[in-house]
């Protein structure tokens, strides 16, 4: 979420200096290549393009980060996967959750092996070479479905990506013959 922060503060100041030649010389291509230029004076809001579903799970699992002792752990965030991943979590682990995540930050920012984990992939390996991952089975449950997003991301992107070369402007345009 913070990239995302960080991209949205570099693209106002590229709008505030320098955006009047950028558009020119990008009105000039589209123009060259007869494509249609947008509005640039329209309101879009910045959040447009990720639901509000998303920005919820990418602020939860950017809680699980590990740098500086775990500063960004929020066991409320983390325990809202549940109802986001209603599917993998039973009503007992929605029960259990909360105090499954509260132990293990108390355990793993005790435990010096944990200092040297800088992501959620090296979280997640950590857990395994501990065998945490079987005392916090929840915990590393949460992990999984954190380091599967960007694949499910992925293959969603692939599908659309496919069906745009399925549906294109030449089977549009095919006849019976």
């Amino acid at each position: 979420m913070e990239l995302v922060d960080d991209v949205k503060a570099r693209l106002a100041i590229l709008r505030e200096c320098g955006w009047n030649d950028l558009f020119s010389d990008v009105q000039e291509f589209c123009f060259a290549q007869s494509i249609p230029v947008p509005n640039m004076d329209e309101e879009i809001p910045m959040d447009h393009r990720f639901c509000e579903g998303s920005n919820v799970v990418l602020d939860c699992f950017s809680c699980l980060e590990p740098k500086n002792s775990f500063s960004k752990f929020d066991v409320d965030k983390l325990a809202r996967l549940t109802n986001v991943y209603h599917a993998d979590f039973s009503d007992d682990d929605c029960g259990t959750i909360r105090e499954q995540l509260e132990t293990y930050v108390h355990q793993v920012k005790r435990h010096a092996s944990f200092t040297s984990c800088e992501d959620v992939q090296s979280l997640a390996m950590k857990m395994v070479q501990t065998e945490k991952h079987l005392v916090f089975p929840l915990v590393y449950k949460v992990i999984e479905l954190a380091l599967i997003l960007p694949v499910s991301t992925a293959s969603v992107e692939r599908a659309f990506s496919a069906m745009k070369i399925i549906k294109s402007n030449l089977r549009n345009k095919i006849n019976d013959v």
